[in-house]
């Protein structure tokens, strides 16, 4: 039983990595293909806003969905939707366009992240809390590494579009394996919840959620609107991958520490990676070429490396097996909500002052983390209920 466990775990992660490349890559690099079309600021931070907009309003509907119904057979239909949607991009020429098909990839991204992370806490044991959310989140984050970088040089030699046609066709792959093997070993399984039990696991979460607000509103902006800025300031677009690249590498450096900082406490932790917010964004106001770029992006990513699997462990360890999917659900929508939030409040910022004016106040907000995350409980575990579910 164990073995077959972990196989079945070793799959999700997988086709989590896979699929996580094919979105990582686009989401990332969209900005730099909108500005070659002639987004401005403003158009990039709506153009974000509204694909965060549809992703939070899906990982709400998703998480409480996968409470009710089948979630293996979720998980395949919103796999294979990210193919068509990736292949969507290859049709499109302006600003509008873009903005609709990163709506339709903000709600299957969403549907999809929210039923990997649920359908990994059905399958792992208990004990293996901390290591499984490693290990989930060093799969879409390997992704996130090698993607933008990858992406880049391909755009930068053979086009966007057929860029798009390589990450559709990583979701293709990822569709197999889940059909193949993953729907045969998890059909018909779901957790039994109701709203009860899921309402009163979102209010025990309440200042882990809001911990995470000023982060994802910081984050929101760093993907929406920063390699726009980046490829303005003459950057191109296979450096920016790279800046990317980096960035995502000491994120996941982070990941590879998750347990210790789990270990060491949620307040020292997140203080730490509030302070380490705060230096990246005053130094991003001051970068003006790659090698002002390189220090903000490392400190970034290493502040991510620290919050995500923190804040997750948090949720994971305090949600109800049967409010896990709603748990999960509404973690994603507080990414979602700062990621809309942020790119359409600071593009329109950024246009009307400056970018250094927006990254100053970024700095400050992140600042408010250090206040919210005391209020967090120590130690917070799942409640023991009998079930095996955890991740």
């Amino acid at each position: 039983m164990e073995k077959s466990k972990d196989k079945l775990l070793k799959s999700l992660y997988l086709t989590n990595f896979l699929s996580s490349l094919a979105f990582g890559t686009i989401i990332y690099l969209l900005p730099v293909y909108a500005e070659g079309l002639g987004a401005s600021f403003y158009d990039l931070g709506v153009i974000g806003g509204v694909g965060n907009a549809v992703y939070t309003v899906s990982t709400l509907v998703t998480g409480f969905l996968l409470d009710v119904f089948e979630r293996a057979r979720f998980y395949s239909v919103s796999c294979i939707l990210g193919v068509v949607t990736i292949l969507s991009f290859y049709r499109t020429t302006g600003v509008m366009e873009i903005m609709l098909v990163r709506g339709l990839l903000g709600g299957v991204s969403a549907a999809f992240w929210v039923a990997t992370s649920t359908l990994i806490a059905d399958t792992s044991p208990p004990e293996r809390l901390t290591t499984s959310m490693a290990r989930y989140n060093i799969s879409w984050m390997t992704a996130f590494v090698v993607g933008p970088f990858l992406g880049g040089m391909i755009s930068d030699t053979l086009g966007f579009s057929f860029l798009f046609v390589t990450a559709s066709t990583l979701n293709v792959v990822s569709f197999v394996i889940i059909y193949a093997f993953i729907r045969p070993n998890l059909e018909g399984k779901k957790e039994g919840g109701n709203l009860r039990v899921s309402y009163q696991a979102l209010k025990n979460l309440f200042y882990v959620y809001l911990a995470l607000m000023p982060y994802a509103l910081v984050l929101g902006v760093y993907m929406a609107i920063m390699p726009g800025h980046m490829k303005e300031l003459g950057i191109t677009t296979a450096v920016v991958g790279l800046l990317l690249t980096i960035s995502n590498g000491f994120r996941g450096l982070g990941f590879l520490f998750a347990e210790r900082f789990v270990g060491w406490g949620v307040k020292k932790s997140l203080a730490l990676a509030s302070v380490l917010l705060f230096a990246a964004l005053i130094l991003v106001a001051f970068s003006q070429g790659v090698a002002g770029f390189l220090l903000p992006m490392i400190l970034f990513g290493f502040a991510g490396g620290i919050v995500t699997p923190v804040i997750l462990d948090c949720v994971a360890g305090g949600a109800h097996p049967g409010a896990l999917g709603a748990a999960l659900g509404t973690h994603e929508a507080i990414y979602g909500l700062g990621m809309c939030l942020g790119p359409i409040a600071g593009g329109a910022f950024a246009e009307s002052f400056h970018p250094t004016a927006l990254y100053f106040s970024l700095a400050t907000l992140s600042l408010l983390i250090l206040p919210v995350s005391r209020a967090i409980g120590k130690g917070q575990r799942r409640p023991s209920t009998g079930s095996e579910g955890q991740l």
